[in-house]
């Protein structure tokens, strides 16, 4: 498993959420609308850190719009807050994808590293528990969106190669090393036919989430945009 070491093809980063924006939609478009003023815009600072996908500003759900917006200021507010929206929602893809990244691309390092200590220490005898020489690796914790599907738990990474709930599973004989050496293939996406009934490789997920990822994030956006078109066409149900 020497030099077995890889790094993932990004997918999603630098990728901008499609936004066909709405903006042209003009006021006049909009009937006569008053001139009222200090309507709050919603922000999104935390987009990138927080581990939930951002929510709708809440000037698509309030009950007073139906019928359309009444001012100036109402429409220009709601406008802004749709638009900081989108670009949380872009934001929030980009930082799932560099943050997912950084987590395989260090597990593409540990995993292999860490079955060939295994290798070494089994070199000159059949059995033993190598986890005090090769200490069995921790897998960060990565904070999914629960609406994206694509990544199995703790990453994917070999039972005999990570802890698990304090344990570990470090095989103990020579047959569980050639064991372990295929769950390391199929992560590693080297094995036969690169995935297994139970098992996925660390691209093959990372490429999945964030394919799934960015159909949701899409979704949400133009989901956004058209209630906002909606409102400011003053169609009745929106």
């Amino acid at each position: 498993m020497a030099n077995t070491q890889r790094t993932l093809l990004p997918l999603l980063r630098n990728a901008s959420v499609n936004l066909s924006l709405f903006f042209a939609v003009i006021l006049s478009g909009c009937g006569t609308l008053g001139t009222g003023s200090g309507w709050p815009i919603q922000t999104y600072p935390n987009a990138c850190a927080s581990s939930m996908i951002p929510f709708q500003p809440g000037c698509l759900y309030r009950s007073d719009v139906e019928g359309g917006f009444k001012y100036q200021g109402e429409f220009a507010a709601c406008r802004q807050s749709v638009a900081n929206y989108t670009n949380a929602l872009k934001s929030y893809g980009n930082c799932s994808d560099e943050k997912l990244k950084a987590i395989f691309d260090n597990l593409l390092k540990q995993v292999p590293s860490t079955f060939d200590c295994y290798v070494r220490y089994f070199e000159n005898r059949k059995a033993g528990d190598p986890s005090s020489e090769c200490p069995p690796i921790d897998v960060p914790k990565f904070y999914s969106s629960h609406e994206a599907d694509g990544l199995e738990l703790d990453l994917g990474v070999p039972l005999c190669i990570r802890k698990s709930d304090g344990y570990s599973f470090a095989p103990k004989t020579t047959y569980q090393l050639d064991d372990c050496r295929n769950q390391v293939k199929i992560f590693m996406g080297r094995a036969f036919l690169a995935r297994s009934m139970n098992a996925s490789s660390a691209q093959e997920q990372y490429d999945t989430y964030l394919r799934n990822l960015k159909r949701v994030l899409d979704a949400k956006s133009n989901d956004a945009i058209s209630k906002f078109n909606c409102i400011a066409e003053r169609r009745r149900y929106c």
